[in-house]
């Protein structure tokens, strides 16, 4: 697929070096990107309208995706052989593959409330024309779809290979580069606004993805961030459940795909559904602050199939860190974010923050690993 408005590989940068990408041979389209010199001599594939800025192990993720054109292409028939740069998370990457192939997208209508939710700290004007957005771990593309809708360009960044159905759903108005949220491929200061919903609680290294994505945002841009809260004010009961749930997803999520699939579902039907409805009908009630300690309540006016898919999506990691709304801050604290909004609204927790002006990236800054909650 054709990306009308990539014409500049000035946009990316090597994953290893972090030096600026040449083209090889080819272009947009179809083609290798390198160096051309200096001592870095990593190269990536573009293939279907899409860079493939990945390293190490993740590398198979592509190659197996695309057998055909790493077999016309000899010079990169060895691509997939580094191990390097392993990373141990793969089998998730794929799981969430498979999961944004079964359930492919939500109903327009529904996905626009939900993304209002997500965007509501978020300047408008930033998702305007003229501005150039990150989601950095697309998935399916939904959140790509709602900003390019909304006239701004869109590099939708994912290591999976969930970003051909994503490109699949947004069409050419929305860049797809195939790559790590802690290796984010793109020049310094090159995007207006920067998000990543419900991805950072699920890697190790959080600080860092956080610390690369916030290189690619220019002086006085954005950073919006969603985390699983860590049940901040809730009771004992509320507590309690939840660890019984969490318990349960320790042991589901080690299960196959295609048995975790089924149990999942299950889980949205007899738990997620009914009370769901029941927070819609005490809201209809009027009796909101009850219904506000019904768990789930994020879901009352919500379609089983999404439901069903954040079930998946929920029991199906095994990595889930949890924040307080104080560690969000501290977070975005450390990364060097100032303006640090957090939403008083569900889902938590998201926050933006904005990164101050006249600031350069710094290469040297030492990143500390960030805890789980």
């Amino acid at each position: 697929m054709k990306h009308v408005w990539w014409d500049d590989v000035s946009l990316f940068v090597c994953p290893a070096c972090r030096l600026p990408l040449d083209v090889l041979w080819g272009g947009s389209d179809d083609g290798v990107l390198g160096h051309v010199s200096g001592a870095c001599s990593e190269v990536f594939p573009v293939i279907a309208g899409s860079p493939r800025l990945v390293l190490g192990s993740a590398r198979g993720i592509v190659t197996a995706a695309h057998p055909d054109w790493f077999a016309t292409h000899r010079p990169l028939r060895g691509w997939s052989t580094d191990r390097s740069r392993s990373r141990s998370d793969l089998q998730l990457v794929q799981r969430f593959d498979r999961e944004w192939q079964q359930f492919a997208d939500m109903r327009p209508a529904e996905r626009a409330l939900v993304f209002e939710r997500y965007f509501d700290l978020v300047p408008p004007m930033l998702l305007g024309p003229g501005n150039t957005v990150l989601d950095a771990g697309c998935g399916g593309g939904r959140w790509a779809a709602e900003v390019a809708s909304r006239g701004a360009r869109v590099i939708a960044l994912d290591l999976g290979q969930s970003i051909e159905l994503a490109a699949r759903h947004v069409g050419p108005s929305a860049l797809f580069v195939q790559a790590d949220v802690r290796d984010v491929p793109l020049a310094a200061c090159s995007v207006d606004l920067a998000y990543s919903l419900g991805v950072l609680h699920h890697i190790e290294e959080t600080d860092l993805a956080v610390r690369r994505i916030l290189e690619t945002i220019r002086p006085g841009g954005w950073f919006l961030v969603y985390l699983y809260y860590a049940l901040d004010g809730r009771g004992a009961l509320f507590r309690a459940t939840f660890t019984f749930v969490d318990g349960l997803r320790r042991v589901i999520s080690s299960l196959p795909q295609l048995v975790l699939a089924p149990i999942t579902a299950v889980i949205a039907a007899v738990v997620y559904l009914p009370l769901a409805r029941l927070a819609r009908l005490l809201e209809a009630l009027g009796l909101n602050t009850l219904a506000d300690r019904v768990p789930l309540r994020i879901y009352s006016r919500l379609s089983f199939r999404t439901m069903r898919t954040d079930s998946l999506d929920r029991f199906g990691t095994k990595l889930e860190k949890r924040y307080r709304r104080d560690e969000v801050i501290t977070l975005l604290e450390r990364a060097g974010l100032e303006d640090i909004r957090v939403s008083e609204r569900l889902p938590y927790w998201h926050a933006v923050g904005r990164r101050p002006t006249g600031t350069e990236p710094d290469d040297s800054a030492e990143v500390a690993h960030t805890a789980d909650a």
